[in-house]
């Protein structure tokens, strides 16, 4: 049988066990993002976006910086834009280190850039943005996206506690590569019309008739299918000029 001291010294032992996650996360939180630090950090990753330097990159990125976008991947396989842009599979990071992305993105035409929402954890700042000027044309169409940013505790001792170390960055590349097919920056996109035949392609799909719509819905205990009222109707062949040009599949 255990004697008392036996069974203190492990009553303790089971205490400190409990605590030491309490103990560890009260040490982390003098180590967290603040509001006031997150809402630094997307301002800084906001500057790279809108009037990009490599000095501001060398300052707010760390020297393992990565980046993984299947929306940048699909715009540079679609309509690459500057040397830098080589072909990259979607899931594939966009860039792997700082200074690819100084390369990448200092060769990138500036936007404007409207943060709507902010979010943070410990170490994660998450923003939501807009951006409306993604090509030089009279009505680009809006483009929103996502971007999470990892960040690492900064030791080089600048204004910047915090170092961007890992970016996850999603939003809409179709209405971009849209607006870029439309300006005649890029001659195709992933099935997209080109700027040329943007009108040949609205005016063949005008011919598609829709199943009707019923005039009102209700609501039963069982799904019953509907009896469709219209039929398909293939597109009618026309001679004007864009009769040798298939029609493109929407992106």
């Amino acid at each position: 049988m255990p004697s008392i001291s036996s069974l203190v010294v492990l009553s303790l032992a089971a205490l400190g066990a409990v605590a030491a996650p309490a103990e560890k996360f009260r040490a982390r939180r003098g180590q967290c993002v603040t509001d006031a630090e997150a809402d630094q950090i997307a301002t800084s990753y906001a500057a790279l976006i809108v009037s990009y330097s490599d000095s501001l990159a060398d300052t707010v990125l760390a020297p393992n910086f990565t980046d993984y976008s299947e929306s940048v991947n699909t715009l540079i396989n679609s309509c690459p834009q500057g040397d830098a842009a080589k072909p990259l599979p979607l899931l594939a990071p966009t860039f792997t280190s700082l200074e690819q992305f100084k390369i990448g993105q200092g060769q990138q035409p500036s936007i404007n850039f409207e943060r709507l929402n902010l979010w943070h954890s410990c170490d994660t700042v998450i923003i939501r943005w807009l951006t409306t000027n993604t090509a030089p044309i009279p009505e680009p169409k809006p483009v929103v996206g996502l971007i999470s940013m990892e960040v690492i505790p900064n030791t080089n001792g600048t204004e910047y506690p915090w170092l961007i170390d890992t970016v996850y960055s999603e939003f809409d590349a179709g209405a971009w590569l849209q607006n870029l097919v439309e300006a005649g920056i890029c001659t195709s996109g992933a099935g997209l019309p080109t700027a040329g035949n943007a009108t040949c392609a609205s005016a063949s799909s005008s011919s598609i008739v829709s199943p009707a719509t019923p005039s009102s819905v209700t609501v039963i205990s069982s799904y019953t299918a509907p009896t469709a009222t219209a039929t398909y109707s293939a597109p009618a062949q026309t001679t004007d000029d864009c009769e040798d040009e298939a029609t493109p599949t929407p992106y």
